[in-house]
């Protein structure tokens, strides 16, 4: 019996081991996952208002000083999230996805599309300096972006992908959309 208990043990830490070792490559097909399940999923509802933008403020998360309705910097455990809203764009844009392949400088990892109702979204992973990830998530004329250590990526986009779909932009007596 004591030895299959050690067998037991020694296998079950060998696989959470192997788990926590998972590359970015596979932390980020999860991560846009996720992000395609919140895509599709009934948006949050707004709980937090700067200038016109209102949106979806997940719990932990601050908005910092000097941000405006367009340029929103959240910050969250020392982590920067900066949310960019095009008020001009409309839910069918793919302006913020096609200035990420526009860049000639970047090395993007992976990225997903979505549509649904006539929105188009996605989300993906473009290298960094170090253990760290750019992450950006996007819905229409809205994207957000941060830079994610590797253990992070899952959780981040799936939360990245929540504040964006949140997102109404009062512009007058219509919301932009």
């Amino acid at each position: 019996m004591g030895k299959w208990l050690r067998f037991t043990a020694g296998f079950t830490l060998a696989a959470m081991l192997a788990g926590c070792s998972a590359t970015i490559e596979e932390q980020t097909s999860e991560g846009i996952e996720r992000a395609a399940k919140v895509f599709e999923d009934q948006t949050k509802h707004p709980n937090t208002q700067v200038g016109k933008a209102s949106f979806y403020k997940p719990f932990g998360f601050k908005v910092q000083e000097g941000s405006d309705e367009q340029n929103i910097v959240l910050e969250k455990g020392g982590d920067t999230y900066v949310l960019f809203i095009n008020p001009n764009e409309g839910k069918g844009s793919r302006l913020f996805y096609d200035l990420l392949y526009a860049d000639p400088a970047g090395e993007i990892l992976e990225t997903g599309t979505f549509e649904h109702l006539g929105t188009f979204g996605f989300a993906g992973a473009a290298a960094a300096s170090g253990e760290r990830v750019e992450l950006v998530a996007g819905s229409g004329g809205r994207k957000i972006t941060t830079l994610s250590d590797k253990g992070e990526i899952k959780t981040n986009l799936k939360t990245m992908m929540e504040i964006v779909r949140s997102v109404n932009y009062e512009d007058g007596a219509v919301a932009k959309e």
